[in-house]
């Protein structure tokens, strides 16, 4: 299996879950419920899983790409660390307004959703120019031996059990959160 592809699945599963935080923005906008622990398993989601695929872009992908001359200073590289520093931020932003909502601040609830509208708006365009540009760009330049050393390296992060104990618990949400949200589309 090459690079592309594992990352190119995790991302599927990051839209998955953008869905569905763009959902429960919706609920916050409109002042109808949601469930906290849906809520704190989202930012959860966000906050472990998708930055630790951020992570280990930074930490093994671009360094290697930067030994082709694709390094930090080139305009995709850069916007692509910027998207993942705006992002962590917003995760951080989102949190602390999560534990507002959890205080009843009444005001916390049209700030969770202005950041998460946000959040997914960045990280489907980090998404698009990764899937459509940058890892065609980096599948061309990378050696067979290369993808293969990738594909360990984030097979086993987050993709093997001992590796990453909550994978499984990640799973459950991409299957079971989707289908609450289209609960609530198929709701009066």
């Amino acid at each position: 299996m090459r690079f592309l592809t594992v990352l190119m699945d995790e991302h599927r599963g990051f839209s998955s879950m953008l869905d569905v935080l763009d959902a429960v923005a919706g609920r916050l906008e409109r002042s109808e419920p949601v469930p906290m622990p849906m809520l704190v398993d989202v930012l959860d989601f966000f906050e472990r899983f998708t930055d630790r695929h951020h992570d280990r872009e930074e930490e093994m992908l671009f360094p290697l790409l930067a030994r082709h001359g694709i390094g930090p200073d080139q305009t995709v590289v850069s916007v692509l660390i910027s998207q993942h520093e705006a992002g962590r931020v917003y995760g951080t932003k989102m949190r602390k307004e999560l534990k507002r909502l959890q205080q009843q601040d009444p005001s916390a609830a049209s700030a969770l959703a202005a950041d998460a509208r946000a959040y997914t708006e960045l990280i489907r365009e980090h998404i698009r120019i990764e899937d459509e540009y940058f890892y065609k760009l980096a599948d061309q330049v990378l050696t067979e031996a290369e993808h293969a050393s990738i594909v360990e390296q984030f097979s086993g992060s987050p993709g093997n059990r001992a590796a990453h104990p909550e994978r499984e618990r990640y799973l459950r949400m991409l299957e079971t959160y989707p289908a609450v949200v289209a609960g609530w589309r198929a709701s009066p």
